[in-house]
């Protein structure tokens, strides 16, 4: 068996689910929030909306989007200021989640889907 060791970031790509924004905020590239991804408390930035995701199909649209609002499914680039440990959600589901706060309040939930390949250490 190889072990493999894990990845520290400073950008990944995820898939969000949009829970709640406050007080009709429209959640963009440049969004910053706080991220918790395990043990993890780190601000981030939206960097890139990379595509939206059909609630009932599950499927990628086709439009590019720029911004979505409450409970949107979004693929999206998340970059943040130190190294953070994280794994992809689909080798490892308990480190591959996290929630997104801002001012105490959970605006959404994701997986990592996706490392820049230039990552590892």
């Amino acid at each position: 068996m190889k072990s493999k060791p894990i990845s520290a970031v400073t950008e990944f790509v995820a898939q969000l689910q949009i829970l709640e924004l406050l007080d009709n905020a429209i959640f963009t590239a440049g969004y910053k929030a706080v991220l918790h991804i395990h043990s993890v408390v780190e601000e981030c930035e939206i960097v890139e909306l990379l595509q939206q995701i059909d609630p009932k199909t599950k499927k990628p649209m086709k439009k590019k989007v720029l911004f979505v609002k409450s409970n949107a499914v979004v693929v999206c680039r998340v970059q943040v200021n130190n190294m953070i440990c994280v794994e992809k959600f689909s080798d490892f589901p308990q480190l591959g989640r996290f929630t997104l706060r801002t001012e105490g309040k959970t605006v959404a939930v994701g997986k990592v889907t996706d490392l820049p390949s230039v990552a590892k250490s």
